[in-house]
């Protein structure tokens, strides 16, 4: 019986030997040919380990704003307050907007038309008013996924940061706008109160996003600045392609392009602060007056853009509701500001390239002398249009 057993055990290990070698397949090749598979052909771990890792950040997210809330007010309300905060600053920008540039105090120009007058204040309009609404709709959003919460608080510094700039730069006009103080005491009470009060909530809703019990003086100032260090060394892309085909790298090189959307920005907002004039005029050609004030606006854009980058890296760039209105928001802002840059360069303000008159060369005389600079902000904002497409 044993031999018999002993027998059929032989022959079955002779057929299996024989059915590898019919097929190719010799044991001792296993090495080799594990060697030849890709890894991930052979394990989805760290995908999962990624998607672990995220579920865990939200649950975490959740958790802390459910403890916020039963200690304060609750998500919605603050979500509320924001966005009364954002009309309200909207308000005293255009205000000062229109204090500031309904007429021109240099004599030099005192003879300007209402049609100039308009363009000017219709200049601190266009890209301005969409981005910042943007912003707080963005901060607004219903969304709450680990993307959304990350965006949100990088949102809520820049509003901060923003808006504390809006209030110096009423406050202290002629610290700002090289001489001009153009404000009643009561314009600059309301506006640079609201504006401050917009950037408190901002700050108090960033800080409300972690567990308020563990975030003091210092540990959120070492936040912020290892925060800003490491978004700064993130502007550029993490994998960037120079294939634009490549079906596996278009978030890739969509992040490239906002990348560099970034970096514009964030120099245009550089540039009017520790510029001279005329220099300090471009990108918003608003002269002497409101264009440093007015980078306030163009770092919003900045944040907004990087938040994109991000976005894109990440694979989230269409699939949040978020996301699409700082698409959109930047879009159409860049879109309204190229094309009043362009109505003006065509000549509708009394003659230009290519109407007739003299009004581009003597009522713009600050954006033409400095053309590199000012051809450099087109180029940014039509960058903007075309990743946001």
């Amino acid at each position: 019986m044993m031999t018999s057993l002993h027998m059929f055990l032989l022959l079955a290990a002779l057929a299996c030997s024989a059915s590898f070698q019919v097929s190719g397949f010799v044991p001792h090749q296993r090495d080799v040919l594990i060697r030849h598979v890709s890894c991930h052909h052979l394990t989805f771990r760290p995908i999962k380990q990624r998607r672990d890792s995220l579920h865990a950040k939200q649950q975490e997210f959740d958790e802390v704003s459910h403890a916020n809330d039963r200690r304060g007010i609750s998500t919605e309300t603050l979500m509320s307050a924001q966005r009364v905060m954002g009309v309200l600053s909207a308000a005293a920008w255009i205000l000062i907007s229109v204090t500031a540039l309904s007429y021109h105090p240099d004599p030099k120009f005192a003879d300007c038309t209402l049609r100039h007058n308009v363009l000017t204040m219709s200049q601190a309009f266009a890209f301005q008013l969409p981005v910042g609404y943007a912003t707080i709709s963005a901060l607004s959003s219903p969304d709450s996924t680990t993307n959304t919460s990350t965006v949100r608080r990088r949102l809520n510094l820049a509003v901060a940061v923003a808006s504390m700039w809006l209030a110096s730069s009423t406050a202290f006009a002629s610290k700002f706008a090289f001489g001009y103080d153009l404000y009643t005491w009561k314009l600059k009470a309301f506006a640079a109160g609201i504006h401050v009060t917009n950037g408190l909530l901002a700050l108090f809703a960033w800080r409300r996003s972690f567990d308020t019990s563990k975030m003091t003086i210092r540990s959120c100032a070492s936040r912020v600045i290892r925060g800003t260090i490491g978004s700064l060394w993130s502007i550029g892309p993490s994998s960037p392609c120079s294939d634009p085909d490549s079906p596996q790298l278009i978030s890739n090189n969509n992040a490239s392009i906002w990348g560099l959307c970034t970096a514009g920005l964030l120099w245009f907002t550089i540039l009017p602060i520790v510029s001279p004039y005329p220099l300090a005029t471009v990108p918003t050609i608003l002269g002497k007056r409101l264009s440093r004030p007015a980078s306030a606006f163009t770092f919003l854009s900045a944040v907004c853009a990087f938040c994109l980058k991000e976005s894109a890296e990440s694979g989230a760039e269409g699939d949040e509701n978020q996301i699409s209105r700082l698409r959109k928001g930047l879009m159409i802002g860049s879109t309204l500001h190229l094309l009043l840059l362009m109505l003006k360069l065509i000549g509708v303000d009394g003659g230009g390239l290519l109407l007739p008159g003299r009004g581009l060369w003597e009522v713009y005389p600050a954006m033409l002398a400095v053309p590199f600079a000012t051809a450099s902000s087109i180029i940014v904002h039509a960058l903007v249009c075309f990743a946001a497409l």
